[in-house]
């Protein structure tokens, strides 16, 4: 470790290589950093030293944001994730990394305009609205503070942006097993019994189907 401090400290020189500084600055980081002390705030200076070295390696960001995060300083994390998002605007990681953040804070409106803007960058990604369809399910399912009605739009929310991955990619298992949990709860909602039948039975076919390609899956068949 003493050796990594000495080739930080040499790192520091006007003359070294901008890239010995970096290397030598995520080692003390991987030694050091945020999973590591027990003090964050001694990560805090490498890593702002970091972004200074790199201002486009967007994972330092993350980091410095993880720090603050879990200092209980919120608004400094959320400012450094809205400072990697000025760095590098088209990263898709950028906005899952503010979703992610934006939902533990318990803030849905602007988990899903993160994720949302994700899909903005990707529109051809199916991955980025099956995304958005699951946090619609996990939101619909798991609050209990929501009103029917509320609870009824984040389902059909969820099943248009399910939709929109299954559109882009039919054999998408993980979307099909999502469309599936999204009509059950659809049908929990529904006061018609034929209606509610009917998107049961649908679910049961988006099921069966999710269930012949991980079959398929295991036993090594593409398609």
């Amino acid at each position: 470790m003493a050796r990594a401090i000495e080739n930080y400290r040499k790192a520091g020189e006007k003359e070294a290589d901008p890239k010995l500084r970096k290397l030598a600055l995520e080692y003390l980081v991987s030694a050091y950093g945020p999973d590591k002390m027990n003090d964050n705030t001694q990560a805090e200076p490498i890593v702002l030293k970091m972004i200074q070295l790199d201002p486009q390696d967007s994972t330092n960001y993350f980091a410095l944001a993880n720090i603050y995060e879990q200092a209980g300083d919120y608004q400094k994390a959320e400012e450094t994730l809205m400072a990697a998002k000025q760095a590098r605007p088209n990263d898709p990681q950028v906005f899952l990394q503010l979703a992610g953040f934006y939902n533990r804070q318990e803030e849905f409106e602007k988990t899903i305009e993160a994720l949302q803007q994700r899909a903005t960058i990707e529109p051809n990604n199916p991955e980025a609205y099956y995304t958005i369809s699951t946090y619609y399910w996990d939101k619909a399912y798991r609050d209990f503070r929501l009103k029917e009605p509320e609870k009824k739009a984040f389902v059909m929310k969820g099943v248009e942006a399910v939709d929109k991955a299954l559109q882009l990619k039919p054999d998408y298992m993980e979307a099909l097993t999502y469309k599936n949990l999204l009509l059950r709860l659809e049908a929990n909602l529904e006061k018609d019994p034929a209606k509610q039948q009917s998107l049961i039975k649908e679910a049961d076919k988006l099921r069966d189907e999710a269930l012949v390609l991980k079959k398929k899956q295991v036993a090594g068949i593409t398609k």
